[in-house]
C-alpha cells in the first residue's frame, strides 16, 4: 500500500532524537551522585569531629580538678598583683616618718628642743596660669591650693656663742640634701618669752612637704 502525506512540509511532525534526553538524565544522575558523595564525606567528617570532641571532653573531665585549681591560682595571682600595685601607689606618696624624725633629731643643735611636731594640711594662695574661656587665653590668677606641711614647734636657748637665733637649725636643714629635697621652709614665727624662769625664744617652723616626697 502506498501512503502519500499530503500535509505541507512545515506542518508535518518532526522526529526528535532521544540523545538530549539521555544526556539530561545522565547529568541529573551525576549531580545526585556528587551531592550524595559530598553528603557522605561531610557525615564522615562530622563523625570524626564528634569523636575527637568526645575524647577531649573525657580528657577535660579527667583534669577538671587541676584546671579549676589552675584557674583559681590565676585569679589569686591577679588579685595579688592588684594589691601590690595599690601598695606601691600608696607608698610612693607616703613619707616614712620614722626616718624623717631621725633626720630632724640629727640636724637639731643641742640648744634646741621641741614642744610639738605635726603634719597637717594648709590652704595657700598661689599664682597660676588659668585658661580663660572668654578670652581663649591663659591668664595669671591667684588660686587657693591645699598643701601638706610639717610644723616644728619648740624653744631655743643661748648656745655656746651666746646667741639664741634659729639660724643654726634652719641652715643645717637647708644644707642637708635628704631633708631639703623633701621639705621647703615656708613661714618661721619667733617669739621671745620665758620658760620656767629662763629667757628663751619660742619658734614655729613651717615646712612645705614637696609633692611626691618619699623615703629614698
Amino acid at each position: 500500500m502506498i501512503r502519500v502525506n499530503l500535509l505541507p512540509y512545515h506542518l508535518r511532525p518532526i522526529r526528535r532524537s532521544p540523545v538530549p534526553y539521555i544526556l539530561s538524565a545522565f547529568v541529573l544522575v551525576a549531580a545526585i551522585a556528587a551531592m550524595t558523595a559530598a553528603f557522605l564525606t561531610l557525615q564522615v567528617q562530622i563523625g570524626a569531629a564528634r569523636s575527637q570532641l568526645a575524647q577531649h571532653q573525657e580528657q577535660y573531665d579527667a583534669l577538671k580538678d587541676v584546671v579549676a585549681e589552675y584557674n583559681d591560682l590565676i585569679d589569686k595571682k591577679e588579685a595579688l598583683a592588684r594589691k601590690i600595685e595599690t601598695i606601691q601607689e600608696i607608698v610612693s606618696e607616703r613619707l616614712i616618718w620614722s626616718r624623717q624624725l631621725f633626720n630632724i633629731t640629727r640636724l637639731t643643735p643641742d640648744n634646741f628642743w621641741y614642744s610639738g611636731i605635726a603634719e597637717r594640711e594648709k590652704s595657700f594662695r598661689e599664682k597660676r596660669l588659668v585658661y580663660n574661656e572668654k578670652t581663649k587665653k591663659e591668664e595669671e590668677k591667684n588660686v587657693r591650693i591645699t598643701r601638706r606641711v610639717l610644723e616644728l614647734q619648740g624653744y631655743v636657748i643661748e648656745g655656746a656663742d651666746g646667741s639664741n637665733d634659729i639660724y643654726p637649725l634652719t641652715l643645717e636643714m637647708e644644707q642637708d640634701v635628704e631633708f631639703s629635697s623633701m621639705f621647703q621652709l615656708s613661714l618661721p614665727k619667733l617669739v621671745d618669752t620665758e620658760f620656767e624662769g629662763y629667757a628663751v625664744r619660742s619658734f614655729t617652723l613651717e615646712y612645705l612637704i614637696e609633692p611626691g616626697a618619699q623615703e629614698q
